[in-house]
């Protein structure tokens, strides 16, 4: 029987799917470059991990906005713990590149809502 976690988990994916599949979010591609060890003989070569996810962005409050952690601009994306081909999400790390809504972000704040070591989803501030 699932728990209340894999519920939450269920719903999350379910809510923040894209609009094309009944949910109420947009289709998004999280890139994250990497460069290898450093080796003097050889040029590290970065590699990129590109995921295609989905989520919902939503703006921030000018209660919240203190120009300092939050600047004028910055808004958050809620991200579901689901990829498009139905595995799970990686982590998202501050400095990965999101493309959401034609408009390309940087992450600069990650909030998993992780409960009981099941990720749920994920709260991200992202800037232009």
């Amino acid at each position: 029987m699932p728990d209340i976690y894999d519920r939450a988990k269920a719903l999350a994916t379910r809510m923040l799917s894209p609009r094309s599949k009944g949910g109420k979010g947009l289709e998004l591609v999280l890139r994250r470059e990497t460069v290898g060890d450093y080796d003097p003989d050889a040029p590290s070569v970065p590699t990129e991990l590109v995921v295609n996810g989905s989520g919902f962005r939503e703006e921030y409050e000018s209660k919240y906005i203190d120009g300092t952690l939050i600047i004028r601009g910055d808004v958050k994306l809620l991200v579901s713990p689901v990829q498009l081909d139905g595995s799970d999400m990686p982590l998202p790390l501050s400095n990965d590149r999101i493309g959401f809504d034609g408009t390309t972000y940087t992450v600069i704040a990650v909030g998993p809502w992780n409960y009981a070591g099941l990720a749920v989803g994920y709260e991200l501030q992202v800037r232009k």
